[in-house]
């Protein structure tokens, strides 16, 4: 399914990004300020979008009920609560949406993006990502190989291209085609493939 925006609405726009509980990783349309991406230890996901909302014919009522058919159609095509609308918050003339999605694979298909989470086993031979032969050791800053990135075989690996900030509920362990903004926080352009390996939180 196509990701929403202003364009399906008559250009009416979307969505949102931060908050964080002592134990767990969220994201409140309120609090966010860049588009986020954020994966959550139980393998559920949030994202949140923000566009411009500078129109006088712009509606935050019929955004939301636009938002709402979008989110139904969706799941009664593919499940019942695969994706639920979290939050929307117009301000400064910014809208801001922040979704919940039961996985990366609702996301994707909702978002008409590519992304996935796969094992270190998998990795190795995803063909998506042979290309990317060095990764950064997020605790040395050290460069190393895709093998040694890939190595621990507990891990899990976050392909994904696109321009957000990545939020992980766990341990990052490697990455590579991202800058990493804080303990748990990468930024990624999307201009090319960004990979993740990281440890969940037991």
């Amino acid at each position: 399914m196509k990701k929403i925006t202003l364009v399906l609405l008559s250009t009416l726009l979307l969505v949102g990004m931060t908050g964080c509980g002592k134990d767990k990783i969220s994201i409140s349309a309120e609090d966010v300020t860049t588009n986020t991406i954020v994966i959550k230890k139980d393998n559920t996901v949030q994202s949140s979008i923000i566009e411009d909302f500078n129109k006088d014919y712009y509606n935050k009522e019929e955004l939301k009920t636009f938002i709402n058919e979008e989110v139904a159609v969706y799941n009664k095509e593919n499940g019942e609560n695969q994706i639920k609308m979290h939050s929307l918050h117009v301000k400064d003339q910014k809208a801001s949406v922040v979704f919940n999605y039961n996985d990366i694979e609702d996301y994707s298909s909702f978002n008409g993006t590519s992304a996935k989470l796969i094992t270190t086993e998998q990795a190795l031979k995803e063909e998506s990502i042979l290309s990317v032969l060095e990764f950064v050791d997020s605790k040395t800053k050290d460069t190393v190989s895709r093998e040694t990135a890939f190595s621990k075989e507990d891990a899990t690996v976050l392909i994904i291209q696109e321009p957000l900030d990545i939020r992980i509920d766990g341990t990052i362990l490697y990455y590579s085609n991202v800058v990493k903004l804080e303990k748990n926080v990468l930024q990624t352009s999307g201009e090319n493939i960004a990979v993740i390996v990281f440890a969940k939180k037991k």
